[in-house]
């Protein structure tokens, strides 16, 4: 919807398919970050990378213990290029957001902080490996979702080695159906196992593109690449949870009265207002299969709201907006009739109603009791004025 199907085709080529670097760099990086032969850290070692993308490039290995293991080294000299990259994006920040504006609302040097600490940590690859391994505890409740093991004795800040996964990448549909795979199956657990992270742990992957996603033979999903991983707190998580049901189930009004209890909407404008115009975006899209929705007129429907409502950008919500988008195309593209909509409700619904209704309940009758509280003086007043 936003860039067309010729393009994306061309975008998702550039995920796993750039030129590899040679082999022999590739031994000498390994070699450094250890300081020890590679012989000795593996019995075998593809010298042909099954992927190369513009941060690493990944080799099929055996280890001397007989596991196949998948090797991730860092391309040399990324980190200067990141570096550079990133000091050209502060000054165009800082021209842009210097115009004032509606470039100042966005905050495009706020914006590009963010990114910089997220590409600082996706150059760490022993940071990639301890999302790998948080990532995993957080998921054991949703069996459908599987993340690699790590062989922590062989990876460091330049190299990641973790357990080898054999399954077939969710960008072919065609290969999965082949293979016996539900596709429809595969998209709710994808949605699922998003929602999980994204609500119920609040650390999620923050990069699941379909290159990063595999259907094992059992059913499961597997996901790779986790150096980019979104985390937000507890507050945010039962926003986004009440604005998500509040959407799912047509309420408009608690969605306005979210943002404006989350300060996203500044407070001299009226709540009502925000709703009805919430309700423009979202009245034509609920209901409707994701094959017959427009991201792209959405997401413009919403940037205009934000505009209107002088609302600011939050960075801290950038990641998990990214990732919204990036899961409903691989979910649209395992089953282009998935409703979103039906298949987010039941886990919402069951979190909200297991996570927030003691807490809430709580919440309200604390509410109550400072209300009484609040008006005990003026009944004393009463009290002393009818019997002195």
């Amino acid at each position: 919807d936003l860039v067309g199907e010729e393009a994306a085709h061309d975008l998702l080529r550039l995920q796993d398919a750039l030129p590899p670097v040679p082999f022999a760099i590739i031994r000498q990086r390994i070699e450094s970050s250890f300081g020890r032969p590679l012989e000795t850290m593996f019995a075998e070692i593809d010298e042909v990378p099954i992927g190369a993308a513009s941060i690493a490039q990944v080799h099929r290995a055996l280890t001397p213990e007989g596991k196949q293991v998948a090797v991730k080294v860092l391309r040399p000299g990324i980190e200067v290029e990141f570096a550079r990259a990133i000091e050209t994006y502060e000054w165009a920040a800082a021209q842009v957001e210097g115009m004032g504006g509606e470039a100042g609302r966005l905050r495009p040097r706020l914006v590009i902080e963010h990114f910089k600490r997220w590409t600082a940590r996706e150059l760490d690859l022993r940071r990639e490996a301890a999302s790998a391994s948080e990532l995993a505890e957080g998921m054991q409740a949703e069996p459908d979702f599987f993340v690699p093991a790590i062989d922590w004795q062989r990876t460091t800040g330049k190299v990641l080695t973790l357990e080898w996964i054999d399954g077939i990448k969710l960008s072919d549909r065609t290969a999965l159906i082949a293979a016996g795979h539900d596709t429809t199956a595969l998209a709710g657990k994808l949605i699922r196992a998003f929602l999980r992270q994204a609500i119920a742990e609040g650390f999620f992957h923050a990069d699941m593109h379909q290159g990063n996603l595999f259907a094992l033979p059992d059913g499961q999903i597997a996901a790779i690449d986790f150096g980019i991983m979104g985390r937000i707190d507890r507050r945010a998580r039962v926003w986004l949870a009440e604005i998500l049901y509040g959407l799912i189930t047509g309420n408009y009004k608690r969605v306005a009265e979210i943002h404006f209890e989350a300060g996203y909407v500044p407070g001299h404008h009226n709540v009502a207002e925000f709703a009805t115009a919430l309700r423009a975006v979202g009245e034509p899209m609920r209901g409707l299969p994701v094959k017959d929705m427009s991201v792209g007129a959405m997401l413009d429907g919403l940037f205009n709201i934000t505009r209107d409502f002088d609302m600011q950008t939050q960075p801290h919500l950038l990641l998990l907006q990214k990732t919204m988008v990036m899961v409903e195309g691989v979910a649209r593209g395992l089953d282009p009739d998935i409703n979103l909509w039906e298949t987010s409700a039941p886990f919402v619904r069951e979190w909200i109603r297991t996570e927030l209704g003691p807490e809430a309940a709580i919440a309200d009758r604390i509410v109550k009791d400072l209300q009484t509280l609040a008006r005990l003086p003026d009944l004393i007043r009463n009290i002393e004025l009818r019997y002195p």
